[in-house]
Formats: C-alpha cells, structure tokens, sequence
C-alpha cells in the first residue's frame, strides 16, 4: 500500500476541555467503554503492500471475528513516511470484555493457522513490520461522544485528529473549565457538520493519570479546516458579545496543565465498527 502524506499546515482546534469532574458525573443513558492504545513504530524499509496483505489477513481471520470486540482501527501517522508511528486502537463494551477478547484471539488464531509452524512463521512475518519499541495505554471513555454516521463510506480513509490534554490538579478550575467544556461540545462540536465523529476519553491505566484524550474525526485535511472555521462562526453565534467570546475561551485553558496533538490516517480495510 503506498500512503501520500501530504504536508499542510493545520491549525489547533479551539477546544480545550474539561476538568477531573468530568469523570464523576453520572446519568442512567451514560455506559462508558474502554480503550486499549498500542503505539508502535515500523522497521525500516517497510514494504507498505506487503505489510497490508499481511495485517489484512490477521484482520479477516481474527480481528474481524471477534464478535467481542465493538470496534478496530489501525491509524498511520499522517505526516510519517511508512510507518515511522501507527496506533492500534481496540475498544470493549467492559473491563471483563479485554480478558475475554484475548481468550476469544487465541482460539480464533489457532483455528486459523492450526499447524503450529505455520502460525510462528505468519507472527514472525508480522512482527518484522515493527520495531521492538511500543507503548501501550487503557482509557475509559467519557460523555458527549458523537457517533460516525453508519452512511459514511467506509472505503476511504478518514482523518483522525488526536488531542493529548494533561490536566492540572486544581479542582476549582477544572470546575469552570468543565461547564464550558460541556457549553462548547454541546454548541460547537455536535452541530458541526464538518466533524464527523468525536471521541473523548480518559485516562484508565497508563503512564499518566492526568491524561484526557480527544480524537476528532473528518473526512480530509480539507474539512478540518473548514471545521475550524465553522468552530469560529458557531462561538460568535454562541456569543454575539467578543468580551463574552473571551472569557468563554479563557474558561477552558485553566484546567489544562499542557497539551500535544497529531494527525492520523485510518486504514479502511482494517477498520471495524
């Protein structure tokens, strides 16, 4: 598979999110998920064909039968030739669903390579895409989600925005910045047409504790743009008044320690959902 990585210019998206009370506030419709992250990092000279054949064999023997499994995506770093950086991304319906997934992998992947040397060969095959660095984190995930639409083409490539927030410890802040992060996916988020999935969630098990994760969903490098812009003209609908626009965006940076952000490609023909 040959990836264009086209180099452009994004700008940040204007959200800035929410404080620890986020993560408490409970309602009957609310069932949270989670959210399992695996960070690797290609080999060099990856072949790019010959490592989707590859991941897409695994993904329609295993991946794709795992009727435990709610939802699979391998996104490749947009910026990054080959696969300098790729995420695997797995989401359970509960914390006994991780356990059970795996135990389901295992049996599926023995029925589908049942002699043993062929099965080491196939896994040797597929791990010398990647080198032996990764990183791997859990999360839960939190309110105000917007669903892809089931209509979307499932054919083409979507680009996923991914916002790393590390929240600060004050809870005061996080308390006003919580009531304006809700304002903002309420008004801005859930009626841009240009955005096309969100996904916000914490962090669960992993490194940092403080970790609250946003991943925006478009179609193309295009449409975030227009996101942007749409982001713009949906605040100054919200607030008429620029003095009231101001204090609305100073209200979300106070619960924010520092924040880091990347830009990734799915891989349609190994995504499930």
């Amino acid at each position: 598979m040959k990836i264009k990585f086209i180099p452009l210019f994004i700008l940040a998206l204007n959200l800035l999110t929410i404080g620890k009370t986020y993560s408490q506030e409970k309602t009957d419709e609310f069932e949270p998920v989670y959210i399992t992250v695996t960070t690797l990092h290609g080999a060099e000279n990856v072949d790019m064909n010959e490592w989707k054949l590859v991941e897409e064999e695994f993904f329609n023997k295993v991946i794709n039968k795992n009727d435990l499994l709610l939802a699979h995506e391998i996104l490749v770093n947009y910026f990054s030739p080959e696969l300098n950086e790729i995420k695997i991304v797995n989401v359970y319906r509960s914390w006994e669903d991780i356990e059970k997934v795996w135990k389901q992998r295992k049996e599926l992947v023995e029925m589908a390579w049942p002699d043993e040397e062929e099965r080491e060969a196939f896994f040797q095959k597929q791990n010398s895409f990647y080198s032996n660095f990764h990183s791997e984190e859990i999360y839960k995930s939190t309110r105000f989600t917007k669903q892809l639409p089931k209509e979307i083409n499932k054919d083409k490539a979507l680009v996923f925005y991914i916002k790393t927030n590390i929240l600060s410890d004050y809870e005061d802040e996080n308390e006003e910045s919580y009531d304006a992060y809700k304002n903002y996916v309420k008004n801005i988020i859930h009626k841009n047409p240009y955005i096309r999935a969100y996904y916000p969630y914490r962090h669960y098990v992993g490194a940092d504790s403080r970790e609250f994760v946003e991943v925006t969903v478009v179609s193309s490098l295009m449409e975030l743009e227009k996101s942007l812009n749409k982001n713009k003209e949906l605040i100054q609908q919200l607030f008429p008044d620029k003095e009231k626009q101001k204090e609305f965006k100073n209200s979300f940076g106070k619960a924010i320690t520092s924040q880091s952000n990347a830009i990734y490609l799915n891989v349609p023909s190994l995504s499930k959902r």
